[in-house]
């Protein structure tokens, strides 16, 4: 009991000076925290949201120019991840900002966030993802919701980016 005490502790300690570093030094300092740590409990489920749309903000999610790769619907995920390795491309949980927000593991069970804030954190960093993105980009969502955040969120950042070309939808590898 008194060593899982210690743990909060030291994870709130993390936590908060992450949080004054992340004051200090906005965008270096997700690079330096491979992931950051949550506080161990929020007063409020609203506190929880504005913390993790906060951290959204910070997360950097940039790729090269032809590089960005974008999934959605079932089984998209693994043949997006394969065609990026392969092409030397990148998906969002590639970045380095999407490998933290995905390490939260914020739709798991004992998430601090129900499913639909934890889509909600989601879709503002996969918004600053299209944002960000520049040139020919890919896309593999055979069988993508019409509700989904690619066609709700994404797709339409894609269409008004001025830096990306080409929209090409991969249906299989």
């Amino acid at each position: 009991m008194l060593g899982s005490n210690k743990n909060r502790l030291l994870k709130a300690l993390v936590m908060t000076l992450t949080v004054i570093y992340l004051g200090i030094f906005p965008l270096t300092a997700i690079a330096a925290v491979e992931s950051p740590v949550a506080p161990a409990s929020f007063s409020t489920q609203q506190a929880a949201v504005d913390y993790y749309l906060a951290l959204v903000e910070q997360l950097d999610v940039t790729t090269a120019i032809n590089k960005s790769v974008f999934y959605s619907g079932p089984g998209n995920r693994k043949q997006a991840e394969a065609y990026a390795i392969a092409e030397d491309k990148t998906t969002l949980e590639m970045t380095v900002g999407g490998k933290v927000l995905d390490d939260l593991k914020l739709f798991e069970q004992g998430s601090p966030l129900t499913p639909a804030q934890a889509t909600q954190v989601w879709s503002r960093l996969s918004q600053r993802y299209a944002q960000q993105a520049a040139g020919d980009v890919f896309c593999f969502v055979t069988g993508a919701r019409p509700t989904g955040v690619f066609t709700t969120v994404e797709l339409p950042e894609l269409k008004k980016n001025r830096k990306v070309g080409n929209i090409y939808n991969v249906s299989r590898l």
